[in-house]
This record gives structure tokens, C-alpha cells and sequence, in this order.
């Protein structure tokens, strides 16, 4: 039995992925900083209410995946993420500290407490899930794009010092994706249906992502049938970073 463990898991492309896997036959771990949306007495699931940021929430983790399951996690997927609007005048310290607690320091606890589970069964397979940000800016998105950019090359550096071990690194760089994030960031403009329109317009393929065009792609990299990829940059985007001149 696949043992994964899942951040960001409560709602958006977290969610989305739980739901895939477990439809995969995988044992889910999912942690969040908000409360289990699964049934408590869910088949194969369990739940930890906690901050990525935080060491101890990962040593809950392994502990209780051992004690639900039985073993250690040979999957982790990240994709807790936190955001702040505002350019780099705009985004006070204590902002940047926060976003790059959630989106870089909480991915390095995390596969620093699943690596030694991984290199001692010789096997297991990591997806970051970053943004198009990470290789695009996006304006008034400071630390969000610096944070993205240092996930995307941490997975590498992953990808490279462990693969020898038989473990695999791979980052997920979505674009505009449908979620809880994104309309939280919708309903913030003062125009939201021009503000929507305009980012559909300017999807090559005419649609926004939905959290499962995500989560399906995770759920290969997971797999053995992506065996040959490792340090990878998956990006799904529905076209947009294709070129610079789409409408």
C-alpha cells in the first residue's frame, strides 16, 4: 500500500489530490492549518491539523503514519501555499517571513522528515507544487514569486542528491487554477468579473485550470509510470506561459 502524505490538503488542488489518490488505492495523510472536510471514520484517510512551518507537525506525521498504516510515507506532495499581494515596498517583513514559512521552509521540514522513511525502503517519490511564478513574475506578487522560485530549485537540488537513493523529485508549476485561493484573490478587485474575464481571455485554450487538471498530473509523477523523471518542471497552464503574445 502507497503511503502519501498530502499539504494544503483541506480545499483547492490539495484536495483534489487527495481525492485522486485515494481513488488510486493510496493511504492519505492530508495536513492543513483548517479542520478535515473527509468523513473522520474515512477508509485509508487521516488528518493532521497543523503548520507546515512547524518541525513538530511533521514529526506528528511520521508518527501517524506509522500508527494508521503501519509504515512511512514512500509519497509527499506539497502544495500548502500562502500568498500576499503587494510589491516588495509593500510587503512588510513579518509578510515575506510568513510566506516563505509556508511555501519554502514548510516543504523543506516536510521532505526532511520523509527522506530517511524513503532512503531506507530505497524508494519514494516527491512533488512540489509551485506556480508558473516560479520562472514568470507576476506584478505585486513579490514574495509569492521569489517563494515559488526557491521551491522549484530546492526539488532540483532534491532531485539530484537523492536520486541514487531511488527517490524522485518533481515540481508542478500550475497556472491560473479555479480554487478557494483564487477567488479569494478575485473577490479582492474592485471589478471582479472584468478582473475574472480578462485572465480567461488571456489563456491560450479559453479556460482557467481546475484543481483536477493538477492533481491528475500529480498523481503520475506519484507514479511508476513517471519512474524516468526526476528534477522535473511539469508545468500545466492551459497555454498561458507558451508564448507572450496571445490576445
Amino acid at each position: 500500500m502507497n503511503i502519501t502524505v498530502v499539504t494544503g490538503a483541506a480545499s483547492g488542488i490539495g484536495a483534489a489530490t487527495v481525492d485522486r489518490l485515494r481513488t488510486d488505492g493510496h493511504a492519505v495523510l492530508g495536513i492543513d492549518v483548517a479542520d478535515s472536510p473527509l468523513d473522520a471514520d474515512a477508509d485509508r484517510v487521516a488528518w493532521i491539523k497543523g503548520d507546515v512551518g512547524s518541525p513538530e507537525t511533521w514529526s506528528q506525521a511520521v508518527q501517524t503514519t506509522r500508527s494508521k498504516f503501519g509504515g512511512t510515507p514512500s509519497g509527499l506532495v506539497l502544495s500548502a501555499a500562502r500568498h500576499v499581494v503587494g510589491t516588495i515596498l509593500d510587503t512588510t517583513p513579518q509578510q515575506w517571513n510568513d510566506v516563505f514559512e509556508t511555501n519554502v521552509v514548510g516543504a523543506y521540514h516536510g521532505i526532511r522528515a520523509c527522506l530517511p522513511g524513503m532512503r531506507e525502503m530505497g524508494f519514494g517519490a516527491i512533488v512540489t507544487v509551485a506556480s508558473v511564478d516560479a520562472f514568470m513574475a507576476e506584478q505585486a506578487f513579490a514574495a509569492y514569486c521569489a517563494s515559488k522560485g526557491a521551491l522549484l530549485q530546492l526539488t532540483r537540488a532534491v532531485a539530484l542528491d537523492y536520486a541514487r537513493d531511488g527517490i524522485r523529485a518533481n515540481c508542478v508549476c500550475p497556472g491560473v487554477t479555479d480554487t478557494p485561493f483564487f477567488r479569494h484573490h478575485l473577490h479582492s478587485a474592485e471589478d471582479p468579473d472584468s478582473w475574472l474575464a480578462a485572465r480567461v481571455a488571456r489563456q491560450p485554450m479559453g479556460r482557467l485550470l481546475d484543481p483536477t487538471d493538477v492533481s491528475n498530473l500529480i498523481a503520475f509523477l506519484l507514479s511508476d509510470q513517471a519512474s524516468a523523471m526526476t528534477g522535473a518542471m511539469a508545468v500545466v497552464d492551459a497555454g498561458l506561459s507558451v508564448g507572450f503574445d496571445f490576445r
